[in-house]
């Protein structure tokens, strides 16, 4: 627990509330110095003096910061991080008190075929959390590759299993027989997973394919990731019966095993 803290860049953290590069930086200096003054700040953050003006600026309409003038100089200090910290609890809030308004105005093209597509690391994250809004006991069919962010030794995979089996949500995959997809395979009966292995030569997925509910997600986790996700009611129960007919065609392995088709 404790390594996990002291990997955390504050910078990166702060950019995943909306502060850009410049605004971390002047808040995280302010917070170090306490009440002091325009120079001190641009020193302690590495920002230009006169970049500061502004980003000071916005930081205090976001609240984030305060200003006081003391002898006509002005002087600034950040807010306490637990009041940040109760600030996004707050938008958060507000934000799923208006869920209902946002469903009420999705629902307006659900006639269509929605596609959003996702890009670099952070979109296929959101890719992946998007097959766990999904009802607890509900199932995901995946052809998974077994390639890039599903490696074993990444965090954020680790954790989506974990959440995955709380919400009791299992799984049935079709995966080229590698080492990296037997690592997984060995614990398929603790994770809530099925997997049938096939041939990597005869069919050399390089992306993960996931069918769950009303969607199919389609992502590259090699040199380029990108991820589409499609929601449609007929094209989603097109690759369940796609998928069907793939999983009672596929060789069943388990443990490093073959066993013989059910």
């Amino acid at each position: 627990m404790s390594s996990k803290r002291t990997n955390i860049n504050p910078t990166t953290l702060l950019s995943d509330f909306g502060l850009n590069e410049k605004e971390s930086a002047v808040y995280l200096a302010c917070l170090a110095l306490g009440q002091t003054g325009v120079t001190q700040i641009g020193q302690e953050s590495g920002v230009q003096r006169t970049y500061v003006y502004g980003v000071l600026g916005k930081l205090i309409d976001k609240g984030l910061v305060s200003e006081i003038e003391t002898k006509g100089v002005s002087r600034y200090s950040a807010v306490e991080p637990d009041n940040f910290y109760t600030s996004q609890l707050e938008k958060i809030k507000r934000f799923e008190s208006a869920l209902p308004i946002f469903h009420t105005i999705q629902k307006r093209s659900k006639t269509r075929p929605k596609v959003q597509f996702f890009e670099g690391e952070k979109g296929i994250i959101s890719a992946m959390n998007d097959s766990l809004r999904i009802p607890k006991g509900s199932e995901i069919l995946s052809y998974s590759s077994g390639e890039g962010i599903n490696m074993p030794s990444n965090e954020f995979q680790i954790e989506y299993i974990k959440r995955r089996i709380e919400q009791n949500i299992s799984v049935r995959a079709i995966a080229p027989d590698t080492q990296n997809t037997r690592f997984y395979t060995d614990k398929d009966p603790q994770q809530l997973r099925q997997t049938r292995l096939v041939a990597p030569e005869l069919f050399p997925f390089t992306n993960e394919i996931n069918i769950y509910r009303n969607k199919v997600a389609i992502i590259s986790l090699e040199d380029e990731l990108v991820a589409v996700v499609i929601e449609s009611e007929s094209i989603a129960n097109g690759q369940k019966a796609i998928f069907e007919l793939a999983w009672k065609g596929a060789e069943i392995k388990e443990y490093g095993e073959e066993i013989e088709n059910s």
